[in-house]
């Protein structure tokens, strides 16, 4: 059994891809830009948006920023809330506090969405806290994985471990040192898992739970 949890957000605890999508096509549409072929999930929900622009649709640092200003737009007053927590996430979350566990959010959304997100959706009275970047900020998710750990301390040592849906989440847990549990009910794919192997692979929410309580054998096996 694990005593400290980080969980992504996006695609872990949160299903958040209709808010992201919409928020992506219409920054394209203010910037000018076609949207055909650009708003799959596997390339727009996950990875730091700068990151996206720049790196899956060739634009220019300049360009990017741009961009991202106009996702920002529509995203920090109405896409943030189109999102839902999946089903038993919530339950579950409770039931680790009551069992002594600490949750946290380590996310690449901007902290004050994440903040906002988990309030509105019932996550932030079972997670001790939040960590994610500025608005517009270059953090990685090994950064904002630190920032939580360096918040457990020495105590955290062989105890933790990061839950996620994508490749991001398990580089993250390679550069810091924790095990890595990814979720199947998120946005990653089984090409992604095999390319970017995890430790621990489950597909329901029940088995997360389980998984981080240490009961089962949820060993990442390629298909």
């Amino acid at each position: 059994m694990y005593k400290y949890v980080l969980f992504d957000l996006d695609g872990t605890l949160t299903d958040s891809k209709e808010g992201i999508i919409k928020s992506v096509a219409y920054a394209l549409t203010r910037m000018g830009e076609p949207t055909e072929g650009r708003l799959d999930q596997h390339t727009v929900v996950g990875p730091p948006l700068l990151q996206t622009f720049e790196n899956a649709y060739g634009f220019s640092p300049e360009k990017a920023k741009k961009t991202y200003a106009y996702f920002q737009e529509r995203y920090s007053t109405v896409g943030k809330f189109e999102n839902r927590a999946f089903h038993g996430i919530v339950p579950m979350l409770r039931e680790l506090r009551e069992k002594g566990i600490h949750s946290y959010v380590a996310t690449s959304k901007p902290q004050v969405h994440a903040e906002a997100i988990c309030e509105k959706f019932g996550i932030a009275p079972y997670v001790d806290a939040i960590a994610g970047p500025a608005v517009g900020s270059h953090d990685t998710k090994t950064d904002v994985m630190q920032q939580i750990l360096s918040g457990i301390g020495p105590a955290g040592k062989g105890q933790s471990v990061m839950v996620g849906d994508r490749r991001f989440d398990v580089i993250g847990s390679r550069d810091t040192g924790l095990p890595v549990i990814l979720v199947g009910f998120g946005y990653g794919s089984e090409e992604e898992r095999q390319a970017v192997p995890p430790d621990m692979f489950v597909r329901t929410v029940r088995e997360l739970r389980d998984c981080i309580l240490g009961n089962g054998d949820y060993t990442y096996r390629p298909v």
